[in-house]
Parts: structure tokens; C-alpha cells; sequence
């Protein structure tokens, strides 16, 4: 008995010592604050804001001419990844915005490319065009087939994590001026997603969602916002020096339907608000203030972030895109859209803070790819640059496998860089399908600008060299979707997409590397310059946010910003 009682003290005073040890410390990493109104750690709020083509340098480039409230204070007061790169190509805004929500890459998520050749129809298709979903506006849904939905994508977002955390309490809204850019972070069953129509200037959304769009969206619509930029000027934000360091000439490539030069009178050409104009819209720093405002609309309508159960909102900026598309990411244009942008974000932040408090939500920005310079820019300052008809390679492939296989309807298609053979007369002719991709992209490199080629049998049969651009296309390859043939350009090369002046997808720099950066509660701040992925984002939000990581996710918890919790 007394031997027993002399145990039982034993383990007490074990237990206690335990206890009274300090917890390890990770240098200089700062508490995260008690939340305000009650005792759980977690936030009420996550926001991810993506913006759509934000280049790492633009940072850099850019800082001067940003205020104190917006990506200033982000980055004092956040943590900066500041060498984040896609690890995965093609680098589009599709395969981007899956990446960053499901932590995943295109050869688990099955987001390819903003489009990809479907085998089994035999045609080109939008990767969340839906044929089985319809468009709903402001009258309830359209009798128009193929409205966006994430069928198409594999798996689930950190969304739908956290939403299957508490039995769908929480709630998941995703918004943009691009249909995919708020389809995909929605993830599979969000509360909402909705995005812009340029036909009438309003948010619309699919029936995979709702069969009627929610009262505060067609509120919001009923206001006619853009109607009241019509006619509006675009000038220079920035004093005339700031614009010293952009290129100074206009190119022939660089077009858009503002026309050239500052400054722009936003009209689409029009006596009165109508489609060229809500086209010509989104091309200005003034859409990025309407989806700011949709934004604020919807935390408020949703009561986001006004309980314990914590929300997610996804705010994918667009108009950055489509100016650097047009008129590239040297042009006095980039610049002041995002000397603009950083005004939007600091009311944004602002917005935040007053509604639901900063020490109560985290936030995320991050962008879904980078962008290449214009080529004949790059060329006029002696840099080897050049664009590369799809025409003459499909020519070139066409040619050479005629040559030795006989005529024949030999390539399908042709998306993301990659040729689609037709592997049915493959077959039919008893044909090795190794050795005829192989000649397939033997024949392209013979055209000036690609520089290497990967086969379907490389990667499927795990022959691929041991190297970061052979993984970057693994990484992206999925066996339904993706081609036979991946073609790589030299870099300041790519093969062109119609008319745009510029444009990415490459696994280089300029195109890969983005910001990552993470703000707010259970935050630590700093820059690191640890290596790290957009893919990082959505397991880093599982753990600030106390849920299971998404389905596939290969990303890792960036624990350099995490801070420590009692």
C-alpha cells in the first residue's frame, strides 16, 4: 500500500514537471492573439486574394509607388515567400487557381490548362464550360447549355475541407470577373460563385449552384455600377517620372479595345452603355473597384466572418490579366493598374478591419501565374525574342509524319503546347506509339524557338530525365487530358495565341515565380526565402484554420509563417 502511494506521488510530480517545462522555442516567432469576444484560436474569416498574372518583380518594381495601407502593409506586417515558384506547367489561370485552393497540380486536380482536347468529343473544350449546367442572371437561368461549373475539377479545396469540418456551418463564397477564377476556388459545393458577364455588365452564376442568383446579388446588379464609368477617363495615377522605367513606345502587337495610349476614355466606342463597353471594362483599374465593392456585398449579405465557425471569401482580381495580355509587363499600363490596385487593396484591408477585425481573420495573396515580355520589345533591347506560329509547327509535325508514316489524319489537336495524336490509326497501323511520338517531336524541333519535347510514353512509363523542367511537366501531365507531344519553347519564345501581345505558360521564371504572402491571425511575420509553392497555400490554411488539407494535396504547411499559439 505504501509502495503503491509512493508511486502515485512519483508520477504526480513527473506530471507536474512535464508542465512547468517550456514549450520549444523557434527563434524569434511572435504569440498569435487571443481572439477578440471569445476563446477559440481560429479566425473567423479567410480571404484569398488572387490576382491574375502578378509576376514576383512587380513587388519589387513596383514598391515606390505603392501607399502605407495596402501591399506595404501586407508585406511589414505579413510573412513573404519570396521565392515561390508553380512547380508545375502549363502556368495558366485555371491550372492556377486549382493549385492554389487544392494544394494540388494539374496531374492530380485534372486542370490542364484553360482549355484542353477532349478525346471523346473530338473538339476543344473550356475547361469548366459544363453542358449540362446553364447560366442563371438576374432572371433566373438561361436556356443557354455550357455555363461553368467545377465538374471538371478532381478533388476538393480547402473550402470544401472546411466546410465538411462542421457540417457545412461554414461558408465558402468565390468571386471574379472571370468565370474560372471563381469556379475553381469555390471548390465543389460553396455557399456561392459568381462571376462577370461582359454581355450586361452584371455578377452571374450557374444552376450547379442555384436556379436563381441570391437577393443581394441582383440588388447589387440593379445599381448598374460599370454604367456609371461609361465615358470615364483612365489617366496616369503616378507623377510622369515614375513611367521613366517602362518601355516608351507603342508596339503594332499591343492592342485592346481602349486603344492606345494614356488617356483612355472607357466607352467601348459606344453612344451608351452596352457590350463593346462592358468588354472594354475590364481592361481598366476601375474593375477591379466594382469587384471590390461585390466583395464587401457579399461578406455583408452572407454575414461572413460573424460567428465561430470560420468562412472563406476568394477574391480573384482579373483586369491585370487581360492589360498585361495587351499591352505587357514592361508598359507604363501595368504599372498604374497596379499602383491602382494597391488603392483598391488597402480599402479592402481597411474594409476587413472594420468589419470583422484583422486579429480575427487571415489573409492570403498569392497570384495564379506570371507573364513573359512582349518579344518584339524584348528584341528591340537585345534580348533574342521571338513568337512561333502554332501554324508552322503543326506544319512541320504534319509534314514529317507523312513523310514516314504514309497520309493520315495523324494530329487531333493542338492546346497548352501540347500535340494531340490520333492514337486509334496509331493502332490501326500497327505503329509503336514511342517511337511515333518520338518522330512527332523530332519534326518540332526542327522549327526555330522549341527547344525540347516530352512524350506521353516518357512520362506514363517513368522515363523522364531528373531535372526541374521534366518534373514542372509531369507535374502537369494527367493521363485523360493531356496531350502526347510537350513541346518547350527557348525562353523570351512562345508559341502564339492570336492576336495578344504577350502571354505565359512556360516553366520559366518570368512566368513560374509569384508572390505568396500570408497576413493576420496566426501569422509570423517575415520574409523568407525558403523554397515554396502556391501549392503551399491551401495546407498553410488548414493549419491556421484547424482542418484536414484537401484531397490531393502535395503542397506542404509553410511553418516559417506560422506563429506560435499558447
Amino acid at each position: 500500500m505504501i509502495d503503491k502511494k509512493i508511486r502515485q506521488a512519483a508520477s504526480f510530480i513527473l506530471s507536474l514537471a512535464i508542465l512547468l517545462v517550456p514549450a520549444p522555442s523557434r527563434g524569434q516567432a511572435r504569440k498569435a492573439p487571443e481572439r477578440a469576444g471569445n476563446g477559440s484560436s481560429k479566425p473567423r474569416l479567410a480571404v484569398v486574394i488572387v490576382i491574375d498574372q502578378f509576376r514576383y518583380d512587380y513587388l519589387e518594381r513596383f514598391l515606390p509607388y505603392f501607399g502605407k495601407n495596402g501591399f506595404r502593409r501586407l508585406i511589414s506586417q505579413g510573412a513573404l515567400f519570396a521565392n515561390a515558384n508553380y512547380n508545375y506547367v502549363p502556368t495558366y489561370t485555371a491550372p492556377g487557381h486549382a493549385s492554389i485552393f487544392t494544394g494540388s497540380v494539374p496531374a492530380q486536380n485534372g486542370i490542364v490548362g484553360n482549355s484542353w482536347f477532349d478525346r471523346g468529343t473530338g473538339a476543344m473544350r473550356v475547361m469548366v464550360s459544363d453542358s449540362s449546367a446553364r447560366l442563371v442572371n438576374d432572371s433566373g437561368v438561361t436556356g443557354d447549355p455550357g455555363a461553368a461549373s467545377p465538374r471538371a475539377l478532381i478533388g476538393t479545396t480547402i473550402g470544401d475541407q472546411l466546410r465538411l469540418s462542421n457540417n457545412l456551418l461554414s461558408k465558402v463564397v468565390a468571386v471574379s470577373l472571370k468565370d474560372r477564377s471563381a469556379v475553381l476556388p469555390g471548390g465543389q459545393r460553396p455557399n456561392g460563385a459568381f462571376w462577370y458577364s461582359d454581355v450586361t455588365g452584371t455578377f452571374v452564376s450557374s444552376d450547379y449552384y442555384s436556379r436563381e442568383l441570391p437577393e443581394w446579388v441582383r440588388r447589387f446588379n440593379a445599381a448598374r455600377r460599370p454604367d456609371k464609368y461609361f465615358n470615364a477617363k483612365w489617366d496616369r495615377l503616378l507623377p510622369a517620372d515614375a513611367y521613366k522605367a517602362s518601355q516608351s513606345s507603342t508596339l503594332p502587337v499591343q492592342r485592346s479595345p481602349l486603344g492606345k495610349g494614356f488617356p483612355y476614355v472607357v466607352n467601348g466606342g459606344l453612344g451608351a452603355p452596352g457590350q463593346k463597353f462592358y468588354d472594354a471594362f475590364e481592361f481598366t483599374p476601375f474593375a477591379s473597384e466594382y469587384l471590390a465593392d461585390f466583395s464587401k456585398a457579399a461578406v455583408e449579405a452572407e454575414a461572413l466572418g460573424a460567428d465561430d465557425h470560420t468562412d472563406l471569401l476568394s477574391v480573384s482580381f482579373s483586369s491585370p490579366d487581360l492589360v498585361g495580355h495587351s499591352f505587357g509587363p514592361d508598359s507604363p499600363e501595368i504599372l498604374d493598374i497596379y499602383a491602382r490596385l494597391d488603392l483598391v487593396i488597402a480599402d479592402l484591408v481597411d474594409y476587413f478591419d472594420k468589419r470583422v477585425g484583422l486579429a480575427n481573420m487571415v489573409i492570403a495573396v498569392t497570384g495564379d501565374h506570371g507573364v513573359s515580355p512582349v518579344p518584339e520589345y524584348a528584341a528591340s533591347v537585345g534580348m533574342d525574342a521571338n513568337r512561333i506560329s502554332s501554324r508552322v509547327v503543326l506544319d512541320a509535325v504534319n509534314k514529317a509524319l507523312a513523310d514516314r508514316f504514309g497520309e493520315g489524319k495523324w494530329v487531333l489537336g493542338f492546346v497548352n503546347d501540347q500535340i494531340y495524336l490520333n492514337l486509334d490509326l496509331i493502332a490501326e497501323k500497327k505503329l509503336s506509339p514511342a517511337s511515333f511520338e518520338a518522330a512527332a517531336g523530332e519534326a518540332a524541333l526542327k522549327v526555330t524557338g522549341i527547344v525540347n519535347f516530352f512524350t506521353r510514353s516518357q512520362i506514363v512509363e517513368g522515363r523522364m530525365p531528373q531535372s526541374r523542367l521534366a518534373r514542372l511537366v509531369a507535374n502537369g501531365f494527367n493521363r485523360e487530358r493531356s496531350g502526347d507531344i510537350w513541346i518547350v519553347t527557348r525562353p523570351f519564345y512562345f508559341i502564339s495565341e492570336g492576336l495578344l501581345a504577350t502571354t505565359h505558360g512556360s516553366p520559366y521564371n518570368y512566368d513560374t515565380h509569384v508572390p505568396v504572402l500570408f497576413f493576420g491571425r496566426g501569422v509570423r511575420a517575415g520574409k523568407f526565402f525558403v523554397e515554396a509553392s502556391p501549392s503551399d497555400i491551401a495546407p498553410t490554411l488548414a493549419a491556421l484554420l484547424g482542418v484536414e488539407p484537401p484531397s490531393n494535396v502535395v503542397g506542404r504547411a509553410l511553418v516559417d509563417a506560422l506563429a506560435e499559439r499558447e
